[in-house]
């Protein structure tokens, strides 16, 4: 099991490393391409990883449903936050949540409050709290 996850993992690092290689622009030499195509996939990858730990940070800390109304977007140290969220909760605290994680410097929230009608996925743990309310 474990071995076929790493395999996975390895290949698809390399497509993501071939997707880079080959969409750059031609100019230089080979080794050149190679460089700024590992680079272009470990930027790729950080700023997934860590719009990800934003987004979970959000969920564990205001008990919202992240992954169906609120997303993150990460770039060279910069965070956008955007989606639906309770209206009980207060944007000035989902910036500071979001600025404590690892890596962002400056966090931008865009949220919208959530209409009553789109109700959340119920919670596999009976003491999680849903909403933003313990």
């Amino acid at each position: 099991m474990v071995k076929s996850g790493i395999t996975v993992l390895v290949l698809l690092g390399l497509a993501g490393f071939g997707y880079f290689y080959l969409t750059s622009d031609g100019a230089g030499s080979r080794t050149d391409r190679a460089k700024t195509a590992a680079r272009n996939l470990g930027d790729a990858v950080r700023d997934k990883g860590v719009a990800e730990l934003v987004e979970v940070r959000l969920k564990t800390k205001f008990g919202i449903d992240a992954t169906r109304f609120v997303h993150a977007f990460f770039d060279e140290g910069h965070v956008v936050v955007y989606g639906m969220v309770p209206a009980g909760i207060d944007p000035g605290a989902l910036q500071s949540e979001a600025a404590k994680v690892p890596g962002v410097s400056d966090a931008l929230v865009l949220v919208q409050p959530r209409p009553d009608f789109i109700v959340p996925l119920k919670s596999i743990r009976k003491d999680s709290p849903r909403d933003g309310k313990p």
